[in-house]
């Protein structure tokens, strides 16, 4: 029950004990008089003002009361009013607090996810140009290797080049000198072999024998010889058929004809032709 309605009853009883309390007062102070019987109007008509009199008193008091209690109850429920608005206002600021608290919770949570938002794109961010630049500088790497190669190569094929036009030049002078040589060792040979010749015709006209009918005569013959000098084939090849008896003859006479030692003017008289005609 609240404050309001237990002053309601306290002051409605207080009244009715009020009321209470003026009528028996008002019958038991009336004088104790024998009535008139001749004057019964005036006295009803007294008591009826009487009465009339209190109601309207106690109607006042009544009023009076009831303003009182009216007055009251809009006090009760102004500081009631008061006291709701008081806690609502309360209850909004502890909701606007649990609000405010919730809000710097999810905003400090925002923050943080977008922290760490933040930072994970920054490691991406970071991770991705790490790749580029290794991938740049394996890019970089490679090319460089591909122009050192292609350097290379190119120094390579250059010196190849120069070594080819070298040795080119060298066997160019080779072949020019052994020219020269073999022209030299040519005519070395050559006089060899015509000394050679002449000591073998030299040799066979001394082992000739010859006669008067022989003079004018000729005979052309081929010989072979073996590296010592040996002589191991004579063939006639044309002439005095006397002469080239006798010429082959005087060839056999001697074991050996001169020959050089040296190979190449050898391969020049192992197969040789000569004509024989007697010094007469």
């Amino acid at each position: 029950m609240s404050k309001l309605r237990i002053a309601f009853f306290v002051s409605g009883f207080l009244h009715v004990m009020v009321i209470a309390g003026l009528l028996i007062s008002g019958h038991f102070s009336m004088p104790k008089t024998t009535p008139e019987p001749l004057n019964v109007q005036p006295i009803i008509e007294a008591i009826v003002v009487d009465a009339k009199a209190l109601q309207e008193q106690l109607q006042k008091v009544e009023d009076a009361k009831k303003a009182k209690i009216l007055k009251e109850q809009k006090r009760l429920q102004a500081i009631e009013k008061r006291a709701a608005d008081a806690a609502k206002k309360r209850k909004q600021q502890q909701l606007n607090k649990k609000r405010a608290e919730q809000a710097a919770v999810a905003a400090r949570a925002k923050k943080k996810r977008e922290k760490a938002k933040q930072l994970e794109n920054e490691r991406k961010r970071k991770k991705l140009e790490k790749r580029k630049a290794e991938e740049q500088a394996k890019k970089a790497k490679q090319q460089r290797e591909r122009e050192q190669a292609k350097k290379e190569a190119d120094r390579k094929r250059q010196a190849a080049k120069q070594k080819a036009a070298q040795e080119k030049m060298l066997e160019e002078q080779l072949q020019v000198e052994q020219a020269a040589r073999q022209q030299r060792r040519n005519k070395q040979v050559l006089s060899e072999v015509q000394k050679y010749q002449a000591l073998i015709k030299q040799t066979i006209q001394r082992n000739l024998i010859v006669d008067d009918a022989m003079k004018g005569k000729s005979c052309r013959l081929h010989i072979r010889l073996a590296s010592n000098g040996l002589v191991t084939q004579v063939k006639e090849l044309g002439g005095n058929t006397i002469l080239c008896r006798a010429a082959k003859a005087a060839v056999f006479k001697s074991d050996t004809l001169p020959v050089s030692k040296e190979y190449d003017v050898y391969q020049e008289l192992r197969e040789i032709n000569l004509t024989v005609e007697p010094e007469l």
